[in-house]
């Protein structure tokens, strides 16, 4: 089963998602441009050449608690997205394609079997080909970080998520929940216009802008998935994250980490991480990484290749100088750092 078949596209290309009825119908391209303007930090804009004469764009909005949702039909067209802190871009494709490029040279294709695509804040140039039709809208990324943390419902900070939902992308359903997600925001989209939902007022009770948030933190925080067996442990979420926390440290013992850094990664308060450290290890975090960058350098040393020094074991793993290296290291192991590097440039050979 493709994304594609699980969409359900509109009966007709040019038919919106939602409020058809309302659409707007521009034919001038510098006319929208200046009303694009109101909205998006837009840098540039045009119909694709060849396709000036034919240029046709449909939009409808409309207000869902706090996000203002468009819904649009294209023709080809190009352009620029300038940068916009704090607010994540997500475009939601139904039928069509398009093509994003970052300022990294990233590109990202966009269609109905890759339909969503995420900016965090980051600016970016799009290109549409045949045609788009589909979703436009803006998020909080404060918000959306804040989501997160309530879903996983485990008392991590909302800075849990902030690395998670720092990258640019475009979401490609995986498996069956992935797909049925991305269903729930088409779902989302069309009860916007549900008749009978707007006849009787009742449309903004059932919070859509929620429901969006909600699930694009599922789609965008893989995380969350495995968090979520903490519903048969209750400690098993804190410790899935405490888990991935010390992999990524092992991982990174080569690039300066501070305390603030561990913070941000595990979303646990400073009080809570020196907790978990002691608890753990009977010493605190920098401690730890301390203990693990001496154990990884005796490693280096043991395995050293011909010419290695101590000096460049003790650069790789961050230490300041080399005395200072060499100190901490006989007070950890008893050893000489030389000692050690010679012993094992002699078995190595």
């Amino acid at each position: 089963m493709n994304c594609a078949a699980s969409l359900s596209p509109p009966h007709h290309p040019r038919r919106l998602l939602f409020h058809d009825h309302l659409a707007q119908e521009d034919h001038d391209p510098q006319v929208l441009a200046e009303r694009l303007a109101q909205h998006y930090a837009m840098l540039d804009f045009a119909p694709r050449r060849g396709h000036e004469r034919s240029f046709l764009h449909r939009t409808s909005s409309c207000r869902s608690g706090e996000l203002l949702l468009t819904g649009g039909y294209t023709t080809p067209i190009q352009g620029e997205i300038g940068e916009q802190p704090g607010m994540g871009a997500v475009n939601f494709i139904v039928s069509g394609a398009a093509r994003y490029r970052t300022g990294r040279g990233q590109e990202i294709r966009l269609s109905p079997e890759r339909p969503l695509f995420f900016s965090p804040g980051a600016g970016y140039e799009y290109a549409v080909e045949e045609h788009f039709n589909g979703a436009a809208f803006q998020v909080e990324l404060v918000r959306l970080q804040r989501t997160a943390a309530a879903i996983a419902g485990l008392g991590v900070s909302a800075r849990r998520f902030g690395l998670d939902l720092d990258q640019l992308r475009g979401v490609q359903p995986h498996d069956q929940a992935s797909r049925e997600l991305l269903q729930v925001l088409v779902t989302a989209f069309h009860l916007v216009d549900h008749p009978e939902l707007e006849s009787t007022g009742m449309l903004p009770h059932l919070q859509l802008d929620d429901l969006i948030y909600r699930t694009l933190a599922l789609l965008l925080c893989p995380k969350l998935a495995r968090l979520g067996s903490a519903e048969t442990d209750p400690g098993c979420g804190s410790r899935q994250v405490f888990s991935e926390l010390l992999e990524w440290v092992h991982a990174n013992l080569h690039q300066p980490l501070s305390l603030s850094q561990l913070e941000a990664r595990s979303g646990y308060s400073r009080r809570h991480l020196q907790k978990a450290f002691q608890q753990r290890f009977g010493c605190g975090p920098i401690q730890w990484v301390r203990q693990q960058r001496l154990e990884q350098a005796r490693q280096a040393l043991l395995q050293a290749e011909p010419g290695t020094t101590v000096a460049a074991v003790a650069a790789r793993f961050r230490f300041s100088s080399l005395s200072v290296f060499s100190r901490e290291f006989r007070l950890h192991f008893g050893l000489c750092a030389r000692d050690v590097l010679r012993e094992g440039q002699r078995h190595s050979r």
